[in-house]
């Protein structure tokens, strides 16, 4: 194979199914990969999403794994799976679906059965993984990102999910089956698109003055595609106790939910809980 043009990214590696797409990539990572180098596969057996959760991974969806450069410190990568969401988001854009999906803080992607203004956006449409990790050609980060292809029905042992799941939904029955793109194209869409969105983002770190959280350069726009922001929230912890509900009113510039409760206004890492619109 010849060499990569300036800003041409790697080809996408598909597969039919793998142990974990994010250990492929964390092993190519390390290995030297590229910035946006991706593997996409149609099933994992070994799946894991936040927080140590297994992640159900069956035939019917699409599994990709991206390896990330973004040149900024390792510290400032707590924002990569907000800023991987936001290129999902522009991806579904892409395919019609403006009114319909969202991002469920930090970086679910959400959607909603009906269009309307009091329609909730409760059913899960992706998940997204970032984990970072360091080789001998410095840190880098790997984004696990799966999709709902197809309506599916998650059995057996290997489906254990978190307390809090929300019930799932999939491209076709958002698109009616009609207009899906198919497994390849739709994963150079969406590889494209979070590194489009992660170069971006670390252009705008390189201005930023010392000290600035790693979410300011996009909190703005960010906010736009949070349709549970300014919802009555209930926090909840990883064993799906209900901590506390209030107004969901905004992040700071680590990423911080901040959340108005009867005790005044309080902020959660996302490593710490969840949020569900009540």
């Amino acid at each position: 194979m010849g060499e990569m043009m300036a800003g041409e990214l790697p080809q996408i590696v598909f597969e039919e199914s793998v142990t974990s797409t994010n250990d492929v990539a964390i092993e190519r990572g390390r290995e030297g990969a590229p910035h946006g180098w991706c593997v996409c596969a149609r099933e994992q057996t070994e799946g894991r999403g936040r927080r140590g959760h297994v992640w159900a991974s069956p035939a019917g969806s699409i599994y990709l794994s991206c390896v990330l450069r973004p040149g900024v410190r390792m510290q400032e990568f707590t924002a990569l799976p907000a800023v991987c969401a936001m290129g999902v988001i522009d991806t579904l854009r892409e395919l019609g679906l403006a009114e319909r999906v969202g991002i469920k803080w930090p970086n679910d992607i959400v959607a909603r059965v009906a269009v309307g203004e009091d329609d909730p956006f409760d059913r899960k449409l992706a998940g997204i993984l970032v984990e970072a990790k360091s080789s001998a050609d410095g840190p880098f980060a790997v984004v696990g990102l799966g999709v709902n292809l197809h309506p599916l029905t998650v059995e057996g042992e290997g489906s254990q999910v978190s307390p809090q799941a929300l019930e799932p939904i999939s491209l076709d029955d958002l698109m009616g089956g009609d207009g899906c793109p198919d497994v390849q194209e739709l994963a150079g869409m969406l590889r494209d698109a979070m590194i489009a969105r992660v170069d971006a983002w670390a252009a705008k770190m390189a201005t930023m003055q010392a000290g600035m959280g790693p979410m300011a350069p996009i909190l703005s726009e960010y906010f736009d595609m949070v349709p549970m922001l300014g919802k009555q929230v209930a926090v909840i912890a990883p064993t799906g106790h209900v901590m506390d509900t209030g107004t969901f009113s905004g992040l700071d510039i680590w990423g911080r939910a901040a959340v108005i409760t009867p005790a005044g206004e309080q902020s959660y890492p996302s490593e710490a809980v969840s949020l569900r619109q009540i």
